[in-house]
């Protein structure tokens, strides 16, 4: 199976939900880790994508607030096996 097909995605405002189907696992995913997903998908950087949601969302966040939150979204991909460790940049 594709890369492409492996995930079945539902989108809303406010995230996604994933559905695995080579493991059979659904994932809600918040709007940032949407979008870090979505990038490494089209071989964009994650933490790029992830770092423009979250100063687009959440503006009062700044500095290390923000590397937290975007290596707090990361982890969470790759725990998940939703995106491979070293794909994220």
């Amino acid at each position: 199976m594709r890369v492409s097909e492996r995930f079945l995605i539902h989108r809303w405002a406010d995230g996604c939900a994933v559905f695995d189907q080579d493991s059979g696992n659904t994932y809600a995913l918040d709007v940032a880790s949407c979008a870090g997903f979505d990038a490494v998908r089209n071989s964009e950087s994650a933490s790029a994508a992830i770092e423009g949601v979250i100063r687009r969302q959440w503006p009062e966040k700044e500095g290390e607030a923000v590397v937290a939150l975007v290596q707090s979204c990361l982890e969470r991909l790759e725990a998940c096996g939703l995106i491979l460790a070293g794909t994220a940049n």
